[in-house]
Protein backbone atom coordinates (compact mmCIF):
# COMPACT_ATOMS: atom_id res chain seq x y z
CA UNK A 1 0.00 0.00 0.00
CA UNK A 2 1.22 3.58 -0.36
CA UNK A 3 1.75 5.72 2.03
CA UNK A 4 -2.23 7.48 3.30
CA UNK A 5 -1.17 10.91 5.53
CA UNK A 6 -3.43 12.77 3.83
CA UNK A 7 -5.85 13.86 5.95
CA UNK A 8 -8.78 12.94 3.45
CA UNK A 9 -7.97 9.71 4.46
CA UNK A 10 -10.23 7.34 6.52
CA UNK A 11 -8.76 6.38 9.76
CA UNK A 12 -9.29 2.46 9.68
CA UNK A 13 -7.82 2.53 6.24
CA UNK A 14 -4.47 4.78 8.02
CA UNK A 15 -4.96 1.48 10.85
CA UNK A 16 -5.03 -1.18 8.03
CA UNK A 17 -2.25 0.36 6.21
CA UNK A 18 0.26 0.45 9.44
CA UNK A 19 -1.16 -3.09 10.43
CA UNK A 20 -0.11 -4.24 6.73
CA UNK A 21 3.90 -2.55 7.14
CA UNK A 22 3.73 -4.39 10.24
CA UNK A 23 2.60 -7.80 8.27
CA UNK A 24 5.31 -7.26 6.13
CA UNK A 25 7.82 -7.09 8.11
CA UNK A 26 7.49 -9.61 11.33
CA UNK A 27 6.90 -13.13 10.21
CA UNK A 28 4.76 -14.27 13.07
CA UNK A 29 2.26 -11.77 11.58
CA UNK A 30 2.72 -13.20 8.00
CA UNK A 31 2.26 -16.70 9.30
CA UNK A 32 -1.28 -15.80 11.34
CA UNK A 33 -2.28 -14.13 8.21
CA UNK A 34 -1.54 -16.90 5.92
CA UNK A 35 -3.34 -19.26 8.18
CA UNK A 36 -6.35 -17.44 8.52
CA UNK A 37 -6.90 -13.83 7.11
CA UNK A 38 -10.60 -13.50 8.79
CA UNK A 39 -9.60 -14.44 11.83
CA UNK A 40 -6.10 -12.38 11.95
CA UNK A 41 -8.07 -9.17 10.58
CA UNK A 42 -10.55 -9.93 13.52
CA UNK A 43 -8.28 -10.34 16.14
CA UNK A 44 -6.51 -6.65 15.02
CA UNK A 45 -10.36 -4.92 15.01
CA UNK A 46 -10.87 -5.12 11.27
CA UNK A 47 -13.95 -7.53 9.41
CA UNK A 48 -12.84 -8.94 6.14
CA UNK A 49 -15.67 -7.50 5.05
CA UNK A 50 -14.52 -4.16 5.65
CA UNK A 51 -11.05 -4.41 4.48
CA UNK A 52 -12.66 -5.52 1.36
CA UNK A 53 -14.63 -2.45 1.10
CA UNK A 54 -11.39 -0.10 2.26
CA UNK A 55 -9.62 -1.34 -0.67
CA UNK A 56 -12.23 -1.80 -3.30
CA UNK A 57 -12.98 2.21 -2.55
CA UNK A 58 -9.57 2.74 -2.86
CA UNK A 59 -8.78 1.53 -6.10
CA UNK A 60 -12.04 3.00 -7.27
CA UNK A 61 -10.70 6.15 -5.91
CA UNK A 62 -7.44 5.85 -7.38
CA UNK A 63 -8.55 5.08 -11.34
CA UNK A 64 -11.31 7.49 -11.17
CA UNK A 65 -8.20 10.09 -10.21
CA UNK A 66 -6.11 8.36 -13.37
CA UNK A 67 -9.10 8.60 -15.52
CA UNK A 68 -9.50 12.28 -14.77
CA UNK A 69 -6.07 12.92 -15.83
CA UNK A 70 -6.05 10.49 -19.06
CA UNK A 71 -9.16 12.82 -20.44
CA UNK A 72 -7.53 16.00 -19.57
CA UNK A 73 -3.79 14.77 -21.60
CA UNK A 74 -6.29 13.10 -23.98
CA UNK A 75 -8.35 16.39 -24.68
CA UNK A 76 -5.16 18.49 -24.53
CA UNK A 77 -3.72 16.11 -27.64
CA UNK A 78 -6.70 16.94 -29.97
Amino acid sequence: MSNTNSNTVPDNLKKLEALYERLERDPNLEKAFLEDKTKFLKDHGFSEAEVNKLINDLQKSRNDALASVLKDHEAQLK
